[in-house]
């Protein structure tokens, strides 16, 4: 009985992914994809939608009539709207692979696994310097929202990697 007795294997119960961890993954899956969304059709879209800022600026094709109902109101949606048409095609392209990135390491996350955190945290500091190469540069500010919202998800996460990642 003693020799059965010392190959007994163990059996770990399968870790729980706590309610909190599955609330912080899926809110970052909705966000991974909507803006892997949003910047492939930036990115595939690029000349078109500057071709479209020309003529809004011109106040040509179907926004003529706009711009003349519009009158003073046209030039100030113009001066906004050139902000978001100044950024350089590869800012979507390089955000479209970062929030890729990010989806990959929330979904290691959901699986517990550790490295889902350092892939997951890597993507969003390089998320950040890209928009600071690539729109702060040119449309000026900080990104004071984003790094907060960076900071919070890395560190709720961070809560989690200690206690349940494997």
């Amino acid at each position: 009985m003693e020799y059965q007795e010392d190959y007994n294997i163990e059996q770990q119960e399968p870790v729980k992914r706590p309610e909190m961890l599955t609330l912080l993954c899926v809110s970052s899956f909705i966000n991974a994809v909507w803006n892997a969304l949003s910047n492939f059709i930036s990115f595939a879209f690029y000349d078109t939608f500057q071709n479209m800022f020309k003529q809004m600026l011109e106040g040509e094709g179907m926004f003529e009539d706009m711009a003349e109902q519009m009158g003073d109101n046209w030039e100030t949606m113009i001066q906004a709207s050139s902000m978001a048409f100044s950024i350089g095609r590869g800012y979507y392209f390089f955000e479209l692979a970062l929030f890729i990135t990010s989806f990959i390491g929330v979904l290691m996350m959901w699986r517990l696994q550790k490295r889902g955190f350092h892939i997951y945290t890597i993507a969003q500091i390089l998320m950040l310097i890209v928009t600071s190469i690539f729109v702060t540069s040119k449309v000026g500010g900080f990104p004071f929202g984003s790094i907060i919202w960076t900071v919070f998800f890395v560190f709720m996460y961070y809560t989690h990697y200690k206690r349940v990642m494997r």
